[in-house]
């Protein structure tokens, strides 16, 4: 429930495969949702990952769920946008990206700022969806494939529920899993 991006802990332990994370790197979760990739890297692997999202609500979200999770060790959260952060240039071994850049108009300046953080033998490993010919597939939890539009409707008015309601996290998720078993 805290991978939003198709195939979930496999394609987040598949992509942190193959970037060769090793224990020395550092590590960028960029677009980090509510940390599940992050937190899932830290647990496996015992490494220390950075996240960073645009939505501060997230950002709150996923701090709260690295305590209760006992992950807070070795994962840390920023809010920003993945255009224009406020870390040094080369800050980071690795950069991940999971189901972002399909959300980002300005493909050149993401990727420019990636190069940015990235040291000069950095590597950065992308999963993400793209478009060929057809509908969209959408990959996201609030948005299922093969939804009906009234459950599309019911996921899309919880999730805003639940990004905009920093006093219950209860209600988060009680709303997110009355979803998943809708």
């Amino acid at each position: 429930m805290d991978q939003f991006h198709t195939r979930g802990h496999a394609a987040t332990a598949d992509l942190a495969e193959l970037a060769g994370i090793g224990p020395a790197d550092r590590v960028l979760d960029l677009g980090c949702g509510i940390g599940g990739p992050a937190r899932l890297i830290a647990e496996r692997r015992g490494y220390r990952v950075v996240g960073v999202d645009l939505s501060e609500d997230l950002v709150e979200s996923t701090r709260y769920l690295s305590q209760r999770t006992g992950r807070q060790e070795r994962v840390e959260f920023h809010g920003g946008s993945a255009l224009a952060l406020d870390f040094i240039d080369a800050s980071f071994d690795i950069v991940l990206l999971q189901h972002v850049a399909m959300n980002i108009a300005d493909r050149a300046g993401l990727y420019r700022e990636i190069r940015r953080l990235l040291v000069p033998d950095g590597r950065f490993a992308t999963y993400d969806a793209v478009r060929g010919v057809g509908e969209p597939r959408y990959s996201d939890p609030r948005c299922p494939r093969k939804a009906s539009v009234a459950r599309r409707q019911a996921a899309e008015a919880c999730y805003a529920r639940c990004s905009t309601c920093s006093a219950s996290r209860t209600g988060a998720v009680e709303c997110l899993s009355a979803l998943k078993l809708a």
